[in-house]
């Protein structure tokens, strides 16, 4: 190597040397910081520890990845995730506070430079004015074709007008990025985004939503009743603003996949230590021959969603922003085999695991959610098994397979799905299930995204997954194998009229009104 070569290497190592120190310091600080704090305890009283808001602000996790220059810790996307999960790994509401803040809607205010103020709005932001992110609707959940709430365009106003629910930190929020349909006479109906003050006349937090879990963070439906801001505060000026609400989200997706990942740790901690004490007969229950595979098991799924973390850290567009496939089976992996593992972890406590006096039952009902959030499971396997099967975009999942140095896993996914009808549900899950496992698969025989000693017995764990669904690969369904389907599910209905006769089933019940 040249010498100018030798100094620009030195020079480059030294800044990146000195960040992973602080990192690892602020990491260090934050753990114990967290391990004062009583989460059982607010998970019961449905709020935060009142400490923990200005903790996080102290520690400055409230700009994880804002330049240093805007107030934020510029952090790389790889030590921000790593904060996420150790703080998932204490309370998964407090998590997701950060996930929501940094990974969603900031990202929607920091790539709007015409914004008012702009500067003081994301200083404030990293010192602790949290930012809610208002996408989600009662006939459309977060599906953008069936939003509603509608954004009429004057010339130097915008006028909201709608109803959005489940919006996590919306009552404790100071801005709130809202996505809207436009109208006007200017408009192009496209969705936009606007950043609307928590304070804003017209604006307001109604139903608190009791969730099965994340009981900690506040959960509200927002009414926008005439909303006006000014048309400045629009954040995506060519009226595409899904644009930047899917770039948030598929970063909100490797969030959620962290929170998975210290969720999935600290059940395996917990059910680890409990085996280690339990006696069987003779034996500690962790000396049993099945328990000790069971373990096993989990240890490796922890590795696997690990490695697919770092390679989405890793493998980000020039504009930083982590591949759209690879992120979606991420998240996929983890929140699924986080919510297996927490469910093997109760069921090895017995009774105790059942208790909510230890941590497992709230683990297991924070899990729950990680498979909805930021798109359902079946929504991101129906989308990577389109995206894996369209002739428009399977150059994109051949392209990710070909830089994780898999090609021939990606030939025979698509050569195996040759002749099944592509319009059909099971199929595209299916064939999304495939380019999930595969893509893990690929990640974990890369050999350069994990540095654990048993990255092979994990990639083998991932080839046995594989194996055991392509025994269950669907076939052609006939006409009369699917109205007989239809037909069972009519059959149960009409009898459950008549011999159950819970309230449960009335139709004042299931009609949902706050919802449908």
């Amino acid at each position: 190597m040249a010498m100018s070569s030798q100094v620009c290497a030195l020079f480059e190592e030294a800044p990146e040397r000195s960040a992973g120190v602080r990192a690892s310091s602020l990491y260090s600080s934050l753990i114990d910081d967290l391990s004062q704090l009583n989460f059982a305890d607010a998970d019961d009283r449905r709020a935060f520890p009142p400490t923990l808001h200005s903790m996080l602000a102290r520690h400055g996790l409230f700009g994880l990845t804002i330049p240093a220059d805007r107030g934020g810790l510029a952090l790389s996307l790889q030590k921000a995730i790593e904060l996420i999960s150790a703080t998932a790994s204490f309370d998964v509401s407090a998590a997701s506070t950060l996930v929501i803040h940094n990974f969603l809607a900031l990202p929607c205010i920091e790539a709007a430079p015409h914004l008012p103020n702009q500067e003081q709005v994301i200083r404030g932001a990293t010192r602790g004015d949290l930012c809610a992110f208002a996408l989600t609707e009662p006939g459309a959940g977060s599906a953008p074709r069936h939003i509603e709430a509608s954004a009429f365009m004057h010339e130097d106003k915008v006028r909201i007008c709608g109803r959005k629910i489940w919006i996590g930190l919306a009552d404790w929020a100071r801005w709130i990025v809202c996505f809207a349909r436009a109208s006007g006479h200017d408009a192009k109906g496209r969705l936009v985004g606007v950043l609307v003050d928590r304070q804003a006349p017209g604006l307001k937090v109604t139903h608190e939503h009791r969730t099965l879990g994340l009981r900690g963070i506040i959960q509200n439906t927002l009414e926008f009743q005439d909303v006006e801001v000014p048309r400045a505060y629009v954040l995506s000026r060519d009226q595409d603003g899904w644009g930047a609400a899917a770039s948030s989200m598929n970063r909100g997706r490797i969030g959620v996949a962290a929170m998975g990942l210290g969720a999935l740790e600290r059940a395996i901690q917990v059910a680890a230590s409990y085996a280690n004490h339990r006696r069987l007969g003779k034996l500690r229950m962790i000396e049993n021959s099945y328990i000790e595979q069971l373990f096993g098991q989990m240890v490796l799924r922890r590795e696997v969603v690990k490695a697919m973390l770092t390679a989405s850290c890793r493998l980000v567009s020039g504009q930083g922003s982590p591949n759209v496939h690879l992120a979606s089976a991420t998240k996929v992996l983890s929140s699924e085999w986080c919510g297996l593992v927490a469910d093997q972890c109760v069921q090895l406590l017995g009774g105790r695991g059942y208790d909510e006096g230890t941590p497992l039952a709230k683990i297991y009902r924070d899990a729950r959610i990680l498979r909805i959030f930021e798109g359902p499971t079946e929504t991101l396997l129906s989308h990577l098994g389109r995206c894996l099967l369209s002739r428009a975009t399977r150059d994109e999942i051949a392209d990710l397979f070909v830089s994780l140095g898999a090609a021939s896993v990606h030939a025979d996914a698509v050569e195996e799905l040759r002749g099944l009808d592509e319009t059909d549900g099971a199929v595209l899950i299916y064939a999304g299930w495939l380019t999930t496992l595969g893509l893990a698969q690929a990640v974990m025989t890369a050999g350069t995204f994990t540095a654990s000693d048993c990255a092979t017995a994990a990639a083998d764990l991932v080839s046995t997954e594989l194996a055991a669904m392509r025994s269950r690969a669907p076939t052609r369904l006939s006409v009369e194998r699917r109205t007989r389907a239809s037909q069972t599910l009519a059959n149960f209905l009409q009898d459950a009229a008549c011999s159950i006769r819970s309230p449960v089933l009335t139709d004042d019940y299931l009609k949902l009104v706050q919802y449908v």
